[in-house]
């Protein structure tokens, strides 16, 4: 009989966390693992530790899209669960999520509520909405820091949301996010051109809301979260252009090339004030990281990243 749930991580030397997050999924949930060609001995650490978990060995880092469709071509689960490796699930909070599913059958996804290791709401972490003109405006020309209320920063990053009961939203993290494998595949899974890593979960919300299906944030189902450790292996000036970069690709997508043309635009302005803060304050690795994603937005994003 086939599992309710699939667990699909994919890592990229993450062996530091791999094994409480591994350790902590609920008896019966099917495990896939993909590693994205670690060089830290995660695929081998796996394979010793836990050999009755589907582990993929990829020989070179395909991304975390790509990573997630090859999981989900050889899952055979109800639902699919994606997790990142540096989250553990509580107790109950796979079951719960699986629970919501069945109890709602126009919901296509269900996310958990993000905790720190200190058991503090990692609300920014968790649910933000779709990205609009307006948001992408205030996020980039530094309105938050300049007007912390305003309603274009609260909007978008779903400030008016509690975690006091389960409620319809338009794009959780997909690190804790569940999703209905039969959905997953009328849509093609993830779009593998937001690589290495940031949007491809939004995305793939977006495609679900469109294909007239919900979304729910289900706060009863914890997931500790350390957060981070992408951040930790890429580095801040290699993760910024790659999230910049691909909010653009994004906003291509979805909006067409006058959303690809003001988001770069923006891109460059934002970066450029960021650049003077960061030489009033004597903020050298600032300047740098911010004037390296001026440069290449400026210059189409054509260096690698």
């Amino acid at each position: 009989m086939a599992p309710t749930v699939s667990a699909l991580v994919v890592s990229w030397n993450n062996r530091d966390f791999l094994g409480r997050c591994l350790e902590s999924l609920p008896k019966g949930t099917e495990i896939v693992v993909v590693d994205n060609a670690s060089a830290d001995g995660s695929a081998d650490f796996v394979a010793e530790t836990f050999p009755d978990i589907q582990l993929i060995r990829l020989h070179q880092n395909v991304g975390f899209a790509a990573g997630v469709n090859r999981a989900a071509a050889v899952a055979t689960g109800t639902y699919l669960l994606l997790l990142n490796p540096d989250a553990e699930a509580t107790p109950r909070a796979v079951e719960r999520l699986v629970e919501f599913l069945d109890e709602h059958t126009t919901c296509a996804a269900a996310a958990g509520r993000l905790l720190s290791m200190t058991e503090d709401w990692q609300r920014a972490r968790n649910l933000r909405r779709l990205p609009t003109y307006g948001t992408i405006v205030a996020e980039l020309m530094l309105l938050k820091q300049l007007w912390p209320g305003n309603p274009l920063s609260r909007h978008g990053e779903a400030a008016d949301i509690t975690d006091q009961a389960s409620q319809a939203v338009e794009q959780p993290a997909a690190t804790c996010l569940m999703v209905r494998r039969r959905v997953f595949a009328d849509l093609g899974g993830m779009d593998e051109q937001f690589s290495p890593a940031w949007f491809e979960d939004v995305d793939l919300c977006r495609r679900i809301l469109q294909a007239g299906w919900t979304i729910f944030f289900v706060p009863r189902s914890n997931f500790r979260h350390l957060g981070g450790a992408s951040v930790a292996t890429l580095g801040m000036a290699r993760t910024r252009r790659i999230y910049y970069q691909n909010l653009e690709r994004y906003m291509g997508k979805h909006h067409g090339w006058p959303g690809r043309v003001l988001t770069r635009t923006l891109v460059v302005a934002g970066m450029g004030l960021r650049v003077a803060g960061s030489a009033l304050v004597g903020n050298g690795d600032g300047v740098r990281t911010f004037a390296g994603v001026m440069r290449a937005a400026l210059g189409g994003w054509r260096e690698p990243v």
